[in-house]
């Protein structure tokens, strides 16, 4: 198969906090205090795996510590896909709405230490 992503996704392993989801002033979902998995990262977005159901179109605020030598990311992202993995789990797919050179250049600076 042909890969189609203009960036390599980078296997990681951390979590993230979402607390709430919003869509462009319209609706927001509010204290969902849910967990997710972050599986892999690019410079264009994240994949994560979560138990709960999450709309496509939304947004939410990550928080993403790639490991204690790079700064803290915190950008919106927005859920783009989603698939059920089994009957409890299912696998998302994120873009990063709006990501800085300098945070573009961090996560190709990580991904030349792995």
């Amino acid at each position: 198969m042909e890969e189609k992503r203009q960036d390599r996704r980078l296997p990681i392993g951390i979590k993230l906090s979402v607390s709430n989801l919003y869509k462009e002033n319209t609706n927001t979902i509010m204290d969902l205090d849910m967990d997710v998995e972050v599986i892999d990262i690019s410079s264009k977005g994240i994949g994560f795996v979560s138990q709960c159901i999450l709309p496509e179109g939304y947004f939410f605020i990550a928080n993403i510590e790639l490991s204690p030598e790079f700064p803290q990311i915190i950008t919106d992202v927005r859920v783009i896909r989603s698939n059920a993995i089994d009957k409890e789990n299912y696998r998302y797919g994120c873009e990063f709405v709006s990501i800085s050179p300098s945070v573009k250049q961090m996560l190709d600076d990580f991904a030349a230490q792995l």
